[in-house]
């Protein structure tokens, strides 16, 4: 009961706004005060740091307490990495920060005077680009327009390069970008009007515009680094063939001429760079590091570990190779001696835990800039009039362990279970007892799990540890997963059908496919659907979707037969008046479909009759609202809310100095 009535506490507190955050602090300092419950304390006061976004010293102080209570618990690594949080994420909050500073000296923790900050975060933060070389700027794509654009990161301006008005403007639109050594240029990627990616430079003033490379035959292409003499970029270029091939090539600066050094399978490379004296290509595959000659006559393996690893950069030297790797159990940065084209001598470790990131680049005075790709989701419980789509009940947190990493929740056929991923893993919840059990299937990332009509399996989408994206069989007493269907891309969630033998879903090129699960076969039900969301009637005989008409900048919810045939248009929202997103589910009675209108603030849960007819709002509106599923008994939901969040950091002082091969 008391567990119940924190978790509704949590939840009202979170409902309330701003005013509430003062009072989850104080309810936490008044169970640190009385020494009572003190995890739910530091529960407490993480909701405040998570949702304080604008009153930043509050948010400090109770990212300061959360280590002092790890403290009194006795768990001092804990603690630290509280501290460390606070000189991250605070150090515009001096009582704050000088307060984890003197815990962290009273800790014996001896630094290296490693910083790192964050340079970008909130609404329009774009990871898609690389520092200058002197650290000024930032490139980075406009969401507003599609334009490649520049962020000057001392004063936060930001100015466009290419000239595109908006989004409606043309479907045309800039990606990956990186700057020439002398940061005058730039390197980007760019969706051209035949609708194939091509290669471009652009002076950093916007000036002399022109197309580098440009080949319909690959469905995706990726400037990398420059060379030192900046006649030379490193690039990935991607073809469909037996699935999709990354191949790793030189573009000649001059004449725009590509040489393809290294054909890889489906598996992307991660932090490619030049050696520093340009003769070699060192990147990260499948886990390991290796140096490939850029005139293409050889590879070898540069770095073999059986964890995962990738490239940095270079100290200044080029005696020293920079890499991640997680072989601590966290993401950390180390060094290792480089010689004669060899790793010499054991690694160094230089700063542990920074999260998982991606490298965007080095600047010349030795500052990594990374961009970090967080979530925030949590799964909730909630009872509906199922005749007037009313809540009952307020919302309640599904679990308080491992809040914000908690999503997709599904109850079982028989209603007696509730599945979600939980932390990388799936949880399966008794709903008598209150027991959970974990299951660990050798999958990665896992987006939804949905069980099979006959509870013995979940289908999950997710990668394997070969990093191929795809529908899995998870069994849900083993936790061993087989493959139902593997492709590169997505989109949407999956359904099963309502005898289990076949999976619904949206295969590579936005394709509505039917796909039987013994023989393989596919039937295509629909081309061209967009990426939205899908669902099944209960009775199995029909299909809702979304799909967006780009024409009309609208987006359309349809209802066609599973066994195929043509489609319905139930409802159109224009952009202005919000979309569709995933969320999609049917009433039980299939008389009505739920779908979940985005807007700017916060989602929102609608019903419109599956026949046809007016939409109407239901009383359940919150930030990141998706994924709905209904209980068997028609009375219970269980859904997802919150996102991702993209961020810009930046790692300073872990080396005298760096050189990215520039």
């Amino acid at each position: 009961m008391k567990t119940r009535v924190s978790i509704l506490l949590l939840v009202a507190f979170t409902a309330l706004g701003e005013q509430s955050l003062r009072q989850m602090f104080e309810r936490a300092r008044l169970l640190e005060e009385k020494n009572q419950n003190l995890n739910e304390a530091i529960q407490l006061y993480g909701q405040v740091v998570s949702q304080a976004k604008d009153q930043r010293a509050l948010a400090a102080q109770a990212q300061l307490q959360i280590g002092l209570l790890y403290e009194r618990l006795g768990r001092k690594a804990e603690a630290l990495r509280a501290y460390h949080l606070v000189l991250n994420d605070f150090a515009d909050q001096p009582e704050a920060a000088r307060e984890a500073r003197a815990r962290i000296a009273a800790a014996g923790e001896n630094g290296r005077g490693v910083t790192t900050r964050q340079v970008w975060a909130g609404p329009g933060v774009n990871i898609m680009g690389a520092p200058s070389p002197d650290g000024r700027y930032l490139s980075f794509v406009d969401s507003a327009t599609g334009n490649l654009a520049i962020r000057d990161l001392a004063t936060g301006e930001k100015h466009g390069l290419t000239q595109k008005r908006s989004l409606s403007d043309s479907p045309e639109y800039a990606t990956i970008s990186t700057f020439s050594p002398d940061g005058k240029q730039l390197a980007y990627a760019w969706l051209n009007r035949d609708n194939f990616f091509d290669i471009r430079l652009i002076r950093a003033d916007g000036s002399n515009p022109r197309v580098l490379y440009s080949n319909k035959g690959y469905v995706w292409v990726q400037p990398g680094e420059w060379s030192r003499d900046g006649k030379q970029i490193l690039a990935i270029l991607r073809k469909k063939e037996k699935g999709y091939t990354d191949h790793i090539a030189l573009l000649n600066v001059a004449d725009g001429s590509a040489r393809i050094l290294k054909t890889l399978d489906h598996r992307y490379p991660k932090g490619m760079i030049f050696t520093p004296d340009g003769r070699g290509v060192v990147y990260g595959f499948a886990g390991d590091i290796f140096l490939l000659a850029s005139d293409g006559s050889g590879e070898r393996p540069l770095l073999s570990h059986p964890a995962r690893d990738f490239p940095l950069g270079w100290t200044s030297d080029g005696k020293k190779l920079v890499f991640a790797s997680d072989r601590t159990g966290t993401t950390d940065v180390w060094l290792i001696p480089f010689a004669d084209g060899k790793t010499q001598g054991a690694a160094e470790l230089l700063k542990r835990d920074i999260g998982q990131i991606t490298p965007m680049g080095l600047t010349r005075n030795g500052s990594l800039f990374y961009s970090r790709f967080d979530t925030m989701q949590d799964a909730y419980m909630a009872a509906m009039d199922p005749a007037t789509g009313t809540l009952t009940t307020a919302p309640a947190l599904l679990s308080q362990r491992w809040v914000g990493a908690n999503w997709a929740p599904d109850w079982s056929p028989d209603g007696k279970f509730l599945a979600y991923v939980s932390k990388g893993s799936i949880s399966i919840r008794a709903l008598e007892t209150g027991q959970e059990r974990q299951l660990t299937p050798k999958l990665r990332f896992l987006r939804e799990v949905l069980w099979s009509p006959d509870g013995r399996s979940l289908l999950v989408r997710a990668t394997d540890e070969g990093d191929r994206w795809g529908l899995y069989k998870v069994d849900t007493q083993t936790g061993e997963a087989t493959t139902v269907v593997q492709a590169n891309v997505f989109w949407g969630n999956p359904e099963w059908s309502r005898d289990g033998k076949a999976v619904f879903y949206r295969a590579g090129e936005r394709r509505l496919v039917r796909r039987e699960i013994a023989s393989g076969q596919e039937k295509l039900l629909a081309a061209d659907t967009g990426s939205g969301s899908l669902a099944l009637s209960p009775d199995g005989s029909t299909l809702a979707f979304t799909v967006a008409d780009q024409q009309a900048k609208a987006t359309l919810l349809k209802v066609m037969p599973a066994a195929g045939g043509e489609a319905r248009e139930l409802l159109r929202l224009s952009e202005q008046e919000g979309i569709p997103v995933t969320g999609l589910t049917w009433m039980p009675d299939g008389g009505q479909i739920l779908f979940i209108k985005s807007l700017k603030e916060r989602n929102e849960l609608w019903a419109i009759p599956a026949e046809g007819g007016q939409p109407r709002k239901l009383n359940l509106a919150m930030k990141g609202l998706r994924a709905l599923r209904f209980h068997r008994d028609g009375q219970q939901i269980a859904f997802t809310t919150g996102g991702y969040s993209a961020e810009v950091w930046m790692m300073e002082n872990f080396l005298p100095a760096l050189n990215a091969g520039r």
